[in-house]
């Protein structure tokens, strides 16, 4: 009786997975959608042009990486769902119907580059598609998929404490405060690597420099600069760099170098 009962649970589980799949698919646009916002923020604030035109100015691909695992596991840890699902109406739960464990969220989430593969999620999308219980390969690892919240059931899915809203709430409040601080007083730093790495440094032919410590003003800051150029008849040069605070963070207004003759 109870092996029928828990072929029961699988069989009602599948059929409900079978139905979210257009939009699990819907949730993972927005989900894709908020993370390029994400990302488009935190390469702004803390990524370093590499490329002439700005291009190539993003943190490293593991960072990034870890940035979207957190984004997926810390809400589907809370509340079995994140952004997109929300939205969709969709919560993760385990396939045998058992309540869902912060080791099963954790487990589907650390598996997803995996699911990324080889790009724009196919190899996941596939295993939604042609899986019995709709599962892409985190969810077969940890025994979970993806149903309508009114399909879910008492204890399906996680519920958050008051205790861990808080925590939370806290969490990103620090995270915000940390973020605006080093938009102001830490990015000028790699502004400045990246106006070198683009070939938009503010004197040509430089091909090192040292920054001195910054002078701070109201909305602007003013670096020290020790630099060496390609030119043999003057290889070294100092000046300052300053740069403006303005709507769209800091920029370039005013650089000044002198440079000594080999002698």
């Amino acid at each position: 009786m109870a092996v029928a009962t828990f072929g029961a649970v699988r069989s009602e589980r599948a059929e409900q997975a079978r139905v979210a799949r257009v939009a699990r698919f819907v949730a993972l646009a927005i989900d894709t959608f908020v993370l390029i916002l994400v990302t488009f923020v935190l390469n702004g604030i803390f990524g370093i042009p590499q490329f002439p035109g700005g291009f190539g100015s993003q943190l490293s691909w593991p960072v990034l990486t870890l940035v979207a695992i957190v984004y997926f596991t810390v809400p589907e840890a809370m509340w079995g769902a994140s952004a997109g699902k929300f939205m969709a109406r969709l919560r993760v739960v385990r396939v045998d119907g058992r309540p869902l464990s912060f080791n099963s969220i954790w487990i589907r989430n650390i598996l997803k580059p995996i699911d990324w593969l080889p790009i724009w999620y196919l190899l996941g999308a596939a295993s939604v598609l042609l899986t019995a219980n709709s599962q892409r390969v985190g969810d077969r690892w940890a025994g979970t998929t993806v149903v309508y919240r009114h399909h879910v059931g008492p204890g399906g899915t996680r519920s958050a404490s008051p205790a861990a809203v808080r925590m939370l709430a806290i969490t990103l409040a620090v995270s915000a405060v940390f973020t605006a601080g080093f938009a102001y007083f830490g990015r000028p730093a790699l502004l400045i690597q990246g106006m070198y790495n683009t070939n938009g440094f503010p004197m040509p032919g430089v091909t090192s420099y040292r920054l001195g410590a910054p002078t701070w003003g109201f909305g602007t800051v003013t670096y020290a600069v020790n630099a060496t150029t390609n030119d043999p008849s003057f290889p070294l040069c100092t000046g300052t760099i300053e740069l403006d605070w303005g709507p769209f963070g800091w920029e370039e207004r005013n650089s000044q170098f002198d440079c000594l003759p080999r002698g």
